[in-house]
């Protein structure tokens, strides 16, 4: 796994690229299969069971995925709407907690590239603030550095 970060002004938000020993397909399956999910979302010391995800992946879809604190057992949810989906190239859904207004969602954008049987994976995130992108790009690499590990093994 490689990864680049990449940040322009404080509205545009945060990109990270990392690239997979993995077919796209594979890629794309594990954002968008629950049991796949399941095995990989969450920073680490977070486990995401399977019970908590539930995932409608088209336009307009609706998805929700809670992790759970390996040390103290607390939740913390995640919920969204899929606005793009375009398998295996492409997946945009806002992100955001499922107690807050919707509407002031993140929007998340994941583009999947084919690269000589690997996966480069463009994620950006929008809307982020200057003061949340360092802690924003530790989080999301911690959730790919367990992504990257469920596709190796599997």
């Amino acid at each position: 796994m490689t990864e680049t970060v990449s940040s322009t002004g404080a509205k545009d938000g945060v990109t990270i690229t990392f690239t997979f020993d993995a077919p796209r397909d594979k890629v794309y399956q594990a954002w968008t299969d629950p049991q796949q999910l399941s095995q990989w979302w969450g920073p680490g010391g977070f486990t995401s069971p399977v019970a908590g995800i539930s995932l409608d992946v088209k336009p307009g879809g609706v998805w929700r995925a809670a992790i759970v604190s390996d040390e103290d057992g607390s939740e913390i949810p995640f919920a969204g709407t899929y606005t793009e989906v375009s398998a295996p190239e492409r997946l945009a859904f806002t992100m955001t907690d499922p107690s807050e207004d919707q509407s002031t969602a993140d929007v998340t954008t994941l583009i999947f590239t084919e690269v000589k049987g690997k996966t480069e994976m463009a994620f950006h995130q929008a809307g982020v603030s200057d003061d949340a992108k360092d802690e924003l790009y530790d989080g999301w690499s911690s959730f790919f550095a367990k992504l990257n590990a469920y596709l190796t093994r599997s």
